[in-house]
């Protein structure tokens, strides 16, 4: 196995986008730790293998991505079994295709509470972590091109994603100095389990 390039933590990482991010970040050098939902745990295993699989270390944490306690057990995770925490994927999150006036108070705030809370909370705990290091960092949140521009029977979605914008910059801004660069990814449709 190689010097690792450093550790990072990939939220929504069974499938999707997720995995792919964390495979690529294996075949880039460095090592993953790997959170998703419980339910997806054979997944997950099935993702920690293939980095393996490149000559890399790989974790695997369980949890919620809206609940505090869940995402700094995954950080938690990350710095006791590989070494520390350098990039920060917040990746997670669900969509519900519905009209606005179809939109149950329930959904959309389980949409809002996974797409952007768990983004929150991804970049203000990976942030302490990499502070508390000091060694820099980054951290990076999964918008959407419908968190540029709004789309019809989407509106919780594309209302989380544009949260993540706004978060996204506020918090380059609070954690530049630390030498920790904040970025978010906007595609376009990608056909994952996700959207279908």
């Amino acid at each position: 196995m190689s010097v690792s390039k450093g550790i990072a933590l990939v939220t929504g990482a069974a499938q999707g986008i997720g995995k792919s991010i964390a495979t690529r970040l294996a075949r880039d050098g460095f090592d993953v730790a790997l959170k998703d939902l419980p339910t997806k745990s054979e997944k997950l295993q099935q993702v920690a293998h293939e980095i393996r699989q490149q000559g890399r270390r790989s974790v695997i944490s369980v949890g919620d991505v809206s609940l505090e306690a869940d995402v700094k057990r995954s950080i938690d995770t990350a710095v006791n079994e590989l070494g520390g925490l350098d990039v920060m994927v917040a990746n997670a999150g669900i969509i519900i295709t519905k009209p606005i006036s179809n939109t149950t108070v329930e959904e959309w705030d389980r949409v809002l509470n996974i797409n952007a809370r768990g983004v929150f909370l991804c970049y203000k705990l990976a942030a302490e972590q990499m502070i508390k290091q000091g060694r820099g960092g980054r951290i990076i949140g999964a918008s959407s091109a419908t968190g540029k521009r709004g789309d019809p029977a989407v509106a919780a979605y594309s209302a989380s994603k544009f949260a993540i914008r706004g978060l996204t910059q506020c918090a380059a801004l609070e954690y530049g100095s630390y030498g920790i660069t904040v970025n978010a990814y906007a595609p376009g449709l990608v056909k994952t389990e996700a959207g279908e």
